[in-house]
């Protein structure tokens, strides 16, 4: 199998993987079933609801799936949790409702219990994606991404489960932002950014009121969109002084974001994203966790076919937490030729150009 981009899906292949559409307007989940042969109806609606691509059979022996770092039941009982735990928001942002916010400290558990499970694996954004980009999704691929990279950088077992749960409720101040503002397909004038700009203040409020809540998540919650050299929100802190929580989860949300789809832009690469984070580097994020990030994050997930700057067509076979832009790649048409692009120096001068 083979993963390929929405747009270039077309009448006739072949799921190779499972695939759940999600509307959120009906409170509907529709089942795509491995081995089903696409029409022109189900891409539709697959484009619609905000899928990226899909795994196809691609006619070889080669249909391995991809290890997925958190199982789909959790996905979708994350999904609902937060869903209900935002709706409750909206309803009345001056009351906390204890047993959905229990609920969502709970799957953040399970998350990271999930995640512990699998930590010898990167994270293939692909994967997360393979739902809708709405905010209760969006949450849940932060909070993947946050725990992951406090693995990396090692942080004991109480800071991850911390991490999680600020991570998953690091946008809840958004459910008091203007929803037209949230969706605005434009650019947002300066008083409507100054508006968005309050969401991490008035997260961080709404969730001091429980006592589930310790002072680091609500710090993360609050410093998530500082950025490294002083010029982020809403303090302006700069370097360590930002909470390394806050910190971890600034790459999470931004390398999310980049990967998703907008109304106002097609999503980035998981390639492209990267390159951001790293031109973003002693910038805007904090270069010790920049290198953890890096170490977990797979750009060219296996089973990715990509398009070499020689020319070549090939799989992506093996990737190297040490430089992911650089993976083991098998070209098409030769069954023996690999091309080790991390390791072999003869190699350095040959590129990914993108996937296809």
């Amino acid at each position: 199998m083979i993963f390929i981009p929405i747009n270039d899906i077309h009448e006739g292949m072949i799921l190779a993987k499972d695939v759940k559409i999600y509307n959120h307007e009906s409170n509907d989940v529709d089942l795509l079933k491995e081995g089903l042969r696409l029409s022109n109806s189900n891409i539709n609606r697959l484009k619609k609801f905000g899928n990226v691509g899909l795994y196809i059979y691609d006619g070889t022996d080669n249909n391995e799936g991809p290890i997925q770092i958190i199982d789909n039941a959790l996905k979708t009982e994350a999904i609902n949790e937060l869903e209900k735990l935002f709706s409750s928001v909206d309803k009345n942002p001056k009351r906390v409702d204890d047993n959905a916010l229990y609920s969502v400290n709970n799957v953040s558990t399970k998350i990271v219990d999930n995640i512990l499970h699998n930590k010898k694996y990167m994270v293939n954004i692909i994967d997360l994606k393979m739902y809708d980009d709405y905010t209760y999704h969006h949450s849940l691929s932060v909070a993947v991404l946050a725990t992951a990279i406090g693995l990396s950088l090692e942080l004991d077992d109480k800071s991850i489960y911390e991490l999680s749960l600020c991570a998953i409720l690091h946008d809840i101040g958004k459910t008091e932002v203007p929803h037209d503002l949230i969706t605005k397909p434009s650019k947002l004038t300066m008083d409507e950014f100054n508006i968005i700009k309050t969401h991490p203040i008035k997260g961080g409020k709404y969730i001091i009121k429980n006592n589930l809540i310790t002072e680091s998540i609500y710090n993360g919650i609050v410093c998530h969109h500082e950025k490294y050299d002083g010029t982020g929100y809403p303090y302006g802190i700069k370097g360590k002084e930002i909470p390394l929580y806050g910190r971890i989860i600034a790459i999470a949300d931004v390398y999310d974001a980049l990967t998703s789809s907008r109304p106002y832009r097609k999503p980035a690469s998981p390639s492209e994203a990267i390159e951001y984070i790293m031109g973003g580097n002693e910038i805007m994020f904090d270069p010790d966790i920049v290198k953890a990030f890096l170490r977990k994050i797979a750009p060219y997930p296996v089973n990715d076919c990509v398009k070499l700057s020689n020319g070549k067509i090939g799989i992506v076979t093996k990737v190297f937490s040490e430089n992911p832009l650089r993976p083991e790649v098998k070209i098409i048409g030769d069954d023996e030729k690999y091309y080790n692009l991390y390791e072999n120096q003869n190699l350095y001068n040959i590129v990914i150009l993108q996937s296809l």
